[in-house]
């Protein structure tokens, strides 16, 4: 995190520049594949330590996610194509998350429960493997499209973008790495399959930052539209549920704590 704010730091300070300069995008996308492998690498490693505090980290990122969508995306939107216009774009996305993720393609932040090798495989389970695969992808390539529409927007929205992408992508790993290897696929080849994945942010957002660098202003502010309806929903919808599946307190601070980042960036930019 200390990275991040780093790197956040100097976007501010670049700010009046418009859109971010290309080494902050490769710099960023670097980062969003650092951030899933090391939960892939937490969970060949320290797999019992990755599920006592998966939801912790969940809870954390829903709190940047859900706040970071609400202070930071939606009204960057609204100033670039309308309030109402802008709304309602974030409406389209969420719905149409709720309904891949209701009747096609299961999401993939769920928490652990117990050590790996304390599951035998199950048969019921083989073919969520490649759903979350295509799962997996289909979300790394909205995560890269929304930071790359961010960074052209602007270094300190790209930056506050990032760096909500960045903060899902480790529970992300986790708990992908356990979706793979429940559904039968052996724990390296699990490995091997996530860590691919982790690439398709980092590819999406460099190849979205230099195709937008040249598009209207109210096709932007669709784009961030579109990914604060996004962010919107896999904070509250998918994150906090499995962050607070159990209700302790840690997990608790953990939302505030993530939704005072984004209140304390708000008010540091102006």
């Amino acid at each position: 995190m200390a990275l991040i704010a780093t790197v956040h730091l100097v976007a501010v300070l670049n700010e009046s520049n418009g859109a971010a300069p290309p080494a902050a995008a490769i710099g960023f996308a670097l980062l969003t594949a650092l951030g899933m492998l090391v939960g892939v690498w937490t969970v060949r490693r320290f797999e019992p330590w990755a599920v006592r505090h998966t939801a912790e980290l969940i809870a954390f990122a829903a709190g940047l996610l859900v706040c970071g969508a609400l202070l930071h995306l939606l009204p960057r939107a609204a100033h670039l194509v309308g309030a109402e216009i802008g709304l309602v774009w974030a409406l389209v996305a969420f719905i149409v998350f709720y309904l891949v993720e209701a009747h096609f393609i299961p999401h993939v932040h769920a928490r652990g429960e117990s050590p790996l090798e304390e599951h035998p495989h199950d048969h019921d389970l083989q073919a969520v493997g490649p759903l979350v695969v295509v799962g997996l992808a289909i979300h790394s390539i909205v995560d890269g499209v929304s930071i790359g529409a961010g960074l052209t927007a602007g270094a300190l929205i790209g930056s506050v973008t990032a760096m909500l992408v960045i903060a899902h992508k480790l529970p992300v790993g986790i708990a992908a790495m356990s979706a793979l290897y429940h559904s039968g696929v052996p724990g390296q080849r699990a490995a091997l399959v996530t860590t691919a994945l982790a690439m398709v942010t980092p590819l999406a957002v460099l190849v979205s930052y230099f195709t937008f660098r040249g598009i209207s202003a109210e096709l932007l502010g669709i784009l961030l539209s579109l990914a604060g309806g996004s962010f919107l929903y896999i904070g509250a919808a998918d994150l906090l549920p499995e962050g607070q599946a159990h209700g302790r307190p840690t997990n608790t601070l953990m939302f505030l704590l993530g939704a005072l980042v984004m209140v304390a960036i708000k008010f540091a930019a102006h």
